[in-house]
């Protein structure tokens, strides 16, 4: 059962980052037809393999936590603080622009004030931090099935021009 844990996560980090999900496939790949095709091959095997080689260095190596994983791929101290510097600012933009694109969201949709919307992700996000990678896994157990058939179902909806479905 924890492979699927591994891949909930995996899937849940993917999609959560903007990475996979419908429109950004059909935007960078299937825009451009039997090359996009191709293009989806490639980097979904190009993804493949960092992940296993990743697990199989953690495997391996015996490491519980990102920073023995880091000290493992770089040896030099000097090299290894500047790209983990700048592994934390990107994750801080992307933080930051998460949380500003929910709060746009709601505003878009529920007509809730952006700070308001912003600072709910933010809470949110903060009590998932605080139980570090356990909340994350078990949040991405429960959600990623849940979208995963949300997927499917929408797959075998035909929708008519009332956004009604009928299914398949």
């Amino acid at each position: 059962m924890d492979i699927l844990k591994v891949v909930f996560v995996i899937i849940g980090t993917l999609i959560g980052a903007g990475f996979a999900s419908g429109q950004e496939v059909n935007t960078f790949f299937f825009s451009f037809g039997v090359k996009g095709l191709i293009g989806i091959i490639l980097s979904s095997t190009i993804i493949g393999i960092i992940i296993y080689k990743t697990f199989k260095i953690i495997y391996k190596n015996n490491i519980n936590n990102y920073k023995e994983f880091l000290n493992c791929l770089l040896k030099n101290e000097k090299i290894n603080n500047i790209t983990n510097s700048i592994i934390n600012i990107f994750i801080l933009v992307s933080f930051y622009v998460m949380i500003a694109g929910f709060g746009a969201y709601l505003q878009q949709e529920l007509n809730l004030n952006s700070i308001i919307g912003s600072s709910i992700l933010a809470i949110l996000c903060l009590v998932l931090f605080k139980t570090n990678v356990n909340g994350l896994v078990k949040v991405n157990e429960l959600l990623i099935p849940i979208l995963i058939i949300i997927v499917i179902l929408i797959r075998n909806c035909k929708c008519t021009k009332y956004r009604f479905c009928e299914f398949k």
